[in-house]
C-alpha cells in the first residue's frame, strides 16, 4: 500500500475513534487499527531494508509492536507538558506522530534512488545479487564485492562453500581476522536504542517525581462510638432519654468550631458547639430525649456540618402501646 493511502487510512480511522467515543465495540476495532497503520508508517520511516524486502508475517508484528509503542509516549509527553491524558489530546498526539512518520517516510522514499522492479523481485533477481541477510557490513562487502555480481566471473575458490561461508561469517579466504567495522557497527546499533531509552525512560521518570501533586482535601467526621458502634438494630429509648457517645474526626485541616446537631423525625430536638483541633479524635455524649410511646420507629440523626451518623428508636413498650399498636396495626406510622 502507498504511504499517502495509509496516512489517510490512519487519520481516518483516528478520526473514528473520536466518533466512537463511548461504544467500544467501535472504538477498539478502529483504535488497533489506527494502531497498526501507525506502527507501519514508522517502519517505513525507518532506515535500512526497503519495506517490500521485509518478512510479511514478522512485519505484522513489529507494526503492531511500534504502533503500541507510541500510545505509552504520546501519554508521557502529554503529561510533562500538562496537558490531560484524555482520548481527545491522545488522538490529537497519534496524529502528529502519524503526520510526522508519513513525512519521514516521503523524505526516505526521495533519497532511495529507484530501482528496477525485476530486481526488487526476489523471483526475477539475479541468483548471484539475490539479497541475503546478515550484517550491514557483510551486506555491504557482498554488495562492492565484484567477484559476487555474476556466477560466470566468479572464481573456482569463490564459488567454493567455505568460500561463501566465510563471506556470511565475515572471514575472508585469506584467513584474515574478522572485520572490526562491522563489530563497531553493530554495537552502536545495540547501544544507541538502550541509550535513548535510558535517556528518554530517566527523563519520564524525573518528570514524574517532579510534577506537582494536588494536595488531598482535609475532612470533618462524625461517627458513632462506644457501644453505639455496633447498633445493628432499632434501639429503645427509656423515658428518661439515652446517651449516645459520639466521635469526631479532623484530618487535613486547622482547629475548627462546628456545630453538633441532634435531630429526631427530622426535627432538630438539640444543638452544641463543639471546637476540634487539627488532626485529632474528639469524643462526646449526645443525650436522646424520649421519643413517642407509639409503637413507630424514628429515625435519630446527629450530624456535624453535611457528615451525620444515625440509628431507628422507639419508646418504651407498655400496655397502652401495645393497644394504641394493635389498633393502628393498619394506619401508617
Amino acid at each position: 500500500m502507498r504511504t499517502i493511502r495509509l496516512t489517510l487510512l490512519t487519520c481516518a480511522a483516528l478520526a473514528g475513534v473520536l466518533l466512537a467515543a463511548g461504544r467500544p465495540w467501535y472504538a477498539v476495532p478502529l483504535c488497533l487499527f489506527a494502531l497498526l497503520a501507525l506502527g507501519e508508517l514508522s517502519l517505513r520511516a525507518l532506515p535500512g531494508i526497503p519495506p517490500e524486502q521485509g518478512l510479511p508475517a514478522a512485519r505484522i508484528g513489529m507494526a503492531a509492536i511500534a504502533g503500541l509503542v507510541t500510545l505509552p509516549l504520546v501519554a508521557l509527553s502529554l503529561h510533562a507538558c500538562g496537558l490531560p491524558v484524555r482520548t481527545t489530546p491522545l488522538v490529537i498526539g497519534e496524529t502528529a506522530v502519524a503526520l510526522v512518520a508519513s513525512a519521514a517516510t516521503f523524505f526516505r522514499e526521495r533519497r532511495v534512488p529507484a530501482t528496477d522492479p525485476h530486481q526488487a523481485d526476489p523471483h526475477h533477481a539475479d541468483p548471484g545479487t539475490t539479497h541475503r541477510g546478515g550484517l550491514p557490513s557483510q551486506r555491504s562487502a557482498r554488495s562492492t564485492n565484484p567477484s559476487s555480481a555474476s556466477p560466470a566471473s566468479a572464481s573456482p575458490a569463490s564459488a567454493s562453500p567455505y568460500a561463501e561461508i566465510s563471506r556470511e561469517t565475515g572471514h575472508d579466504s585469506a584467513g584474515e581476522g574478522p572485520r572490526r567495522g562491522g563489530f563497531w557497527r553493530t554495537g552502536v546499533a545495540v547501544l544507541i536504542p538502550v541509550i535513548v531509552a535510558l535517556g528518554v525512560g530517566g527523563m519520564a521518570a524525573r518528570i514524574y517525581e517532579a510534577a506537582p501533586r494536588p494536595s488531598e482535601p482535609g475532612y470533618l467526621s462524625v461517627a458513632l462510638g462506644g457501644w453505639a458502634a455496633g447498633i445493628e438494630a432499632p434501639v429503645t429509648v427509656p423515658g428518661r432519654g439515652l446517651a449516645v457517645p459520639v466521635r469526631v474526626t479532623s484530618s487535613g485541616i486547622g482547629d475548627v468550631t462546628t456545630t453538633v446537631r441532634l435531630r429526631v423525625g427530622g426535627r432538630v430536638v438539640a444543638a452544641k458547639r463543639v471546637t476540634v483541633a487539627a488532626d485529632t479524635v474528639r469524643s462526646f455524649t449526645v443525650r436522646v430525649p424520649a421519643v413517642p410511646q407509639d409503637g413507630c420507629l424514628h429515625p435519630v440523626n446527629i450530624s456535624v456540618g453535611r457528615m451525620s451518623a444515625g440509628f431507628y428508636a422507639r419508646g418504651p413498650v407498655t400496655v397502652r402501646t401495645r393497644t394504641a399498636a394493635f389498633s393502628r396495626s393498619g394506619a401508617k406510622c
